[in-house]
């Protein structure tokens, strides 16, 4: 090998590193311009969060007697229910509160009473899926009861 052929080699050699570099550099640059916004920029807009609107109760039905009694069919939205309710009365009041999905009969089918009270008041939780229903109320007594749904 001559002595003119090794400058030669090296400059060779440190062309190709020189090469190798600029295409990492290259690469790396492109990568990160990519993730970038380039020409048109857009502004974000600053969002407000909206505040969680308060549930309340609303009123589905009423219904109030001193004798047993059935309600007409009512609709729950499958959300949670309160049943409210009140007992008074001279002689031994006493009632029991079913909540019946539309169609079943308490006679046919029988129910486990959501309340069973002698003179109070008070309420109850419910929770039903969406459908008709029924209040049976069986008992004697001056009573009101009233199913609210939350919404």
């Amino acid at each position: 090998m001559s002595s003119y052929d090794q400058p030669n080699k090296n400059r060779r050699g440190l062309v190709v590193f020189l090469l190798v570099i600029t295409a990492f550099i290259a690469v790396a640059a492109f990568t990160q311009k990519g993730d970038q916004p380039t020409g048109l920029v857009v502004p974000t807009e600053t969002s407000t969060p909206v505040p969680a609107q308060q549930k309340s109760w609303h009123k589905v039905i009423e219904l109030s007697g001193s004798t047993s009694k059935r309600s007409d069919i009512f609709q729950l939205n499958s959300s949670k229910q309160r049943i409210t309710y009140t007992v008074n009365g001279e002689y031994s009041p006493f009632v029991n509160i079913y909540v019946m999905a539309g169609g079943k009969s308490l006679d046919k089918h029988g129910g486990i009473p959501e309340v069973t009270m002698a003179p109070v008041s008070g309420d109850a939780l419910l929770y039903r899926g969406s459908g008709g229903y029924y209040i049976d109320v069986s008992g004697q007594g001056v009573w009101t009861v009233i199913v609210e749904e939350e919404r």
